[in-house]
């Protein structure tokens, strides 16, 4: 632990901070999207590409029903997620819905539509596909391979040894592209790009629990290490967030809420 931690936290509440009239009025709205830093990535390098498509949507559900019966679940059964299913949590999280010209929406809000968000995935059990690290290119709808081995221990090692990561059949992990959102909302970005990252942990949880699987998000995983093994920077490209999801009995959801 950092010995100026409360410090250093409450000093960067106070420089992201505004007060009435410190601000020229209505500079936000004044962005250049056509200036603005690339929207999507993607890997060049990677050793496979798997083109997901349009997912198949289930049976229309009720949106009520689903928020009164949402639990997070981790007790995960040895059982692989469909290329389907992972489509589905995909498209709720990261789905392009509309075309501004300029700029794309998706599933999820984001701040100014930048779309900071990036996912990868450390698959453990999906039907079609290898086990390894896959990173989501949004903009083409296809997964791109980027290590090809079993990843289930080294995100329960990244995780303090939380049992359910090395059962999921999928673990994500979003980083964010701090550049998109930083050219224009400048130091209030580095907090947009958290409530970005909670818009799509939270429909990961509705669309998972729509589909009967168990999901729970992760917030305590040791961010170097991530970072160092995602090849990214941890400054202008970092780890925000990571969520586990898997298949559960779905009985007594007391059941499936934690590995015995």
């Amino acid at each position: 632990m950092h010995p100026e931690w409360q410090r250093i936290a409450n000093d960067f509440i106070q420089a992201t901070s505004y007060r009435v009239g410190e601000l020229e009025k209505g500079w936000a709205s004044r962005y250049d999207f056509s200036k603005r830093p690339a929207t999507y990535m993607r890997y060049e390098e990677a050793f496979v590409r798997v083109p997901l498509g349009k997912p198949q949507f289930p049976p229309v559900t009720n949106v009520w029903e689903v928020m009164a019966n949402r639990r997070s679940k981790r007790n995960f059964l040895p059982k692989p997620l469909t290329i389907n299913e992972l489509n589905l949590l995909l498209w709720a999280t990261q789905g392009i819905t509309a075309d501004m010209g300029n700029y794309q929406l998706r599933t999820t809000p984001s701040a100014g539509a930048l779309y900071p968000i990036e996912t990868y995935l450390f698959v453990n059990q999906v039907e079609g596909l290898e086990k390894g690290l896959y990173h989501l290119d949004v903009e083409n709808w296809t997964l791109e391979g980027l290590k090809q081995e079993d990843t289930a221990e080294t995100v329960y090692l990244f995780t303090e040894e939380q049992e359910m990561t090395r059962r999921a059949a999928v673990n994500f992990v979003w980083t964010a592209m701090v550049d998109r959102t930083k050219d224009k909302y400048k130091e209030r970005a580095y907090r947009y790009i958290w409530w970005d990252a909670g818009h799509v942990s939270q429909n990961l949880h509705v669309a998972a629990n729509s589909l009967g699987l168990g999901v729970a998000t992760i917030g305590h995983w040791m961010d170097q290490n991530m970072n160092e093994y995602l090849g990214i920077d941890g400054s202008s490209h970092l780890s925000v967030l990571m969520a586990s999801v898997g298949k559960i009995a779905g009985g007594d959801w007391l059941k499936d809420r934690r590995p015995e």
